[in-house]
């Protein structure tokens, strides 16, 4: 079963970070996620696309890792892939190039648009929404376009009739991407249900004010193995809250700490969701934060597949 034929039955994706460009482990990178690839319950292997930052006469974004595409065809007689382009780093044409070279030569039927690292970040190509447009003519039966949702974010914007507001809620974010083609977004990483509660309350009202279909949101989760993961999670600005810092500070097993206050986390949200009729298709994103938490991730599936399959 393809992703998009997927996408209303509580799908199951994996994100899988791609090596990194000086790394002598690209040419036996795949050993290290055998047991993924062969997972019936994994629909998907998202691949998110990495760069390094830099201020130089402007801000200019470089790639951190391999190209996302060039990973997803290692693993293409494994799994569907998912691939993750930043569609602002590339000019306009370079990105719709770039993009229907994915879709169309290396026939990777799912790409997720993400935009820029820093709000403030002045790059050449087109922004999120713009290129869900663009690419919404190159959508075959089997394509799907995603986006990222940060179930706690608001930021400046144009409402409809293009007037100035000075906060745009997610859900009006995630509506818009919808409008402009978009089938599904993946979550950040979550540790609190409350946000992600919240924006699913708001995000289906609004949906059934509009008359929209609302699109698939996958809740993301991940474990958290060491201080050093923690720390990581940080700076890519993940909501840990203290009650959550203190259970992993005050455990003998960080690891398994952090796996079972994901999983209550995720039950809550789902739970929760049936109970106030939320009619928001949901799906699970496990990530894999650190190249020696596969196991721990995969424990996490285990532990949260039943609550994504009830």
């Amino acid at each position: 079963m393809t992703l998009k034929a997927a996408l209303n039955s509580r799908p199951v994706i994996y994100e899988i970070v791609p090596p990194r460009r000086d790394t002598s482990r690209f040419s036996t990178e795949l050993r290290g996620v055998e047991d993924v690839l062969q997972d019936d319950r994994i629909a998907a292997i998202n691949i998110p696309e990495l760069i390094n930052r830099r201020e130089e006469r402007g801000v200019v974004y470089s790639p951190a890792t391999i190209p996302p595409e060039e990973y997803a065809m290692m693993i293409k007689d494994y799994k569907e892939s998912i691939v993750n382009l930043i569609a602002p780093r590339l000019e306009r044409e370079a990105f719709l190039l770039r993009a229907r070279k994915v879709l169309h030569e290396y026939k990777i039927p799912n790409l997720v648009l993400v935009g820029r690292e820093r709000r403030g970040d002045i790059l050449p190509g087109p922004e999120v929404t713009e290129g869900l447009k663009l690419l919404a003519a190159e959508k075959g039966k089997s394509t799907t376009l995603g986006g990222i949702c940060i179930f706690s974010r608001e930021s400046s914007g144009v409402a409809d009739g293009g007037t100035k507001v000075k906060k745009l809620p997610e859900q009006r974010r995630v509506w818009s991407k919808a409008e402009a083609g978009c089938d599904f977004v993946t979550s950040q990483i979550i540790f609190d249900p409350n946000p992600a509660l919240n924006f699913l309350r708001a995000y289906g009202k609004l949906c059934e004010e509009t008359g929209r279909d609302p699109l698939t949101v996958f809740i993301s989760l991940t474990t958290i193995p060491s201080t050093s993961i923690l720390s990581l999670l940080d700076s890519l600005d993940v909501v840990v809250p203290e009650t959550v810092r203190k259970r992993l500070s005050t455990s003998s097993d960080m690891g398994r700490e952090s796996l079972r206050i994901a999983e209550e986390i995720f039950h809550q949200v789902v739970s929760e969701a049936e109970k106030d009729a939320i009619r928001v298709p949901l799906g699970l994103q496990i990530e894999q934060v650190g190249v020696n938490s596969g196991e721990l991730s995969l424990e996490l599936l285990d532990a949260t597949y039943p609550t994504i399959r009830k």
